[in-house]
């Protein structure tokens, strides 16, 4: 895609601002929860790893976190599970 950015700059005369916003349309979005996921996921496993807690310890912990979340937060994070 770069190349043919480049290809594009010497033969057309589209701005480069054209071609960015043409390039960033076929990247795909991570969405607001599959980010909150990967975070929440990414504590969990630090935490299971510096703190060497149980399961039982982790999920009280990531019950608590979740609570303390603003609402829409936490709706958002309802629509799908968070495993380790």
């Amino acid at each position: 895609m770069m190349l043919s950015v480049v290809q594009r700059c010497d033969t057309d005369d589209k701005t480069i601002f054209e071609l960015y916003f043409r390039l960033m349309d076929e990247l795909d979005d991570i969405t607001f929860s599959q980010s909150m996921r990967i975070i929440i996921y990414a504590l969990m496993k630090s935490d299971m790893d510096y703190f060497y807690i149980t399961e039982q310890q982790l999920e009280e912990f990531t019950s608590n976190f979740v609570q303390r979340l603003p609402k829409y937060m936490q709706k958002t994070l309802e629509s799908g599970s968070i495993a380790v």
